[in-house]
Parts: structure tokens; C-alpha cells; sequence
């Protein structure tokens, strides 16, 4: 059985526990532990903070974004080369 000693390896048998052969022994080293049980409820707990967290752009960056792309005019010409215009 893997040894449970550092964080790391807390971490990942939290993100990957169901997916652990032995997971009923590894919860039964955590249980034995208070340390290891208190680090071990902590990482479960923000784990389950990251899930709800949104990743990504806000709403008002999107809108930004598509505001000035529909804003910018970009012409090609023969002499000058490409010629951009803020259209407000």
C-alpha cells in the first residue's frame, strides 16, 4: 500500500480516490491519523470550493472584447498596408 506522507500525496488520492483499489485502506490510515484527517478534510473542502469557482473571462470582459471587434474597421490598401480604424 502507498504510504499517504506528504500533502502531495493527499491531494491526489482526493482528486483520485474513487478511482483507488484500495481507497477503503487509504481512508482507514486517514481515520487513524487526526493530522492526516484534518489535512485531509481541508484539501476535500477546497476541492469542492474550486468546482464552483468560475474559470474564465467575465461577462463585461466578453462584452469588451465584441464592443471593440465590432468597433475596429481594418482596410488593406496598395501603398499604406493595412489601415485600422476605431469606428465609435
Amino acid at each position: 500500500m502507498q504510504h499517504l506522507n506528504t500533502l502531495n500525496d493527499l491531494i491526489l488520492f482526493a482528486y483520485s480516490e474513487s478511482f483507488e483499489p484500495k481507497a477503503d485502506d487509504y481512508h482507514r490510515v486517514i481515520d487513524a491519523n487526526e493530522e492526516l484527517s484534518t489535512e485531509f478534510n481541508t484539501i476535500l473542502q477546497v476541492k469542492k470550493y474550486l468546482s464552483i469557482l468560475k474559470v474564465g473571462p467575465s461577462d463585461s470582459v466578453i462584452k469588451n472584447i465584441m464592443n471593440y471587434s465590432k468597433a475596429l474597421s481594418v482596410s488593406k490598401t496598395k501603398n499604406a498596408g493595412d489601415f485600422r480604424l476605431m469606428m465609435n
